[in-house]
């Protein structure tokens, strides 16, 4: 099954291989990010996690970053943080641009 949101990127992206902690109202899954940007993250899994659920992401590197489900297709996640961080970002294009 496939459920495809918006997909508008505001930020650029990086490729990542690395493994993160999600919690979720079912609990919590590890995921491996495959790319991740100032304001969202594409995660692997084969855990369907409905859009518009709130997670948190963990990482060793960034911490906790929370977070909303945005898309689910083929096994991947499309996660919008929610964070200071993601919504300064933002601003910052606004103004920019």
């Amino acid at each position: 099954m496939s459920n495809v949101a918006d997909n508008k990127r505001k930020a650029a992206r990086a490729a990542t291989n690395y493994l993160a902690g999600v919690t979720y109202r079912r609990g919590n899954l590890t995921a491996r990010v495959i790319d991740m940007s100032m304001t969202g993250a594409r995660l692997a899994t084969h855990e369907q996690i409905a859009i518009g659920e709130p997670i948190v992401l963990t990482t060793v590197r960034m911490g906790a970053r929370p977070g909303v489900v945005v898309r689910f297709a083929d096994g991947e996640l499309g996660i919008r943080f929610t964070d200071e961080i993601a919504e300064a970002h933002e601003r910052r294009m606004a103004a920019a641009g």
